[in-house]
């Protein structure tokens, strides 16, 4: 590696809709769980996995929230697994089709919460 620069590949995020405005029902979740200061940093859906991730193993969590959100982030959590694979061997193709899948994700829990 350079001894001035580096490579940065990374994924950001990017909503014409705000994010607070589009996904209220998960706005209000992390925020109830005391979470809602990620949210002002304006993260990605694939930095959110692992806020969601700390969410469903916070011993304070109520059970029914983890068992509601606990399926989602099981899948979530295998999406962003295979997006970083296809980030680091550069298959930008199949990343692009990963992270929309990790957007569907999203909006059906935007709906069962």
């Amino acid at each position: 590696m350079s001894q001035f620069m580096q490579i940065d590949i990374r994924v950001i995020p990017f909503f014409e809709t705000p994010f607070e405005k589009r996904f209220p029902h998960l706005v209000e979740l992390f925020r109830r769980l005391s979470f809602g200061e990620v949210l002002k940093k304006d993260p990605s859906f694939y930095e959110l996995i692992d806020t969601l991730v700390t969410i469903v193993d916070h011993p304070e969590t109520p059970s029914e929230i983890k068992d509601l959100v606990g399926p989602y982030v099981i899948e979530l959590g295998k999406l962003k697994d295979q997006a970083r694979e296809y980030l680091l061997a550069r298959r930008l193709d199949d990343l692009d089709q990963t992270l929309y899948r990790i957007e569907d994700q999203f909006e059906d829990l935007e709906g069962a919460v």
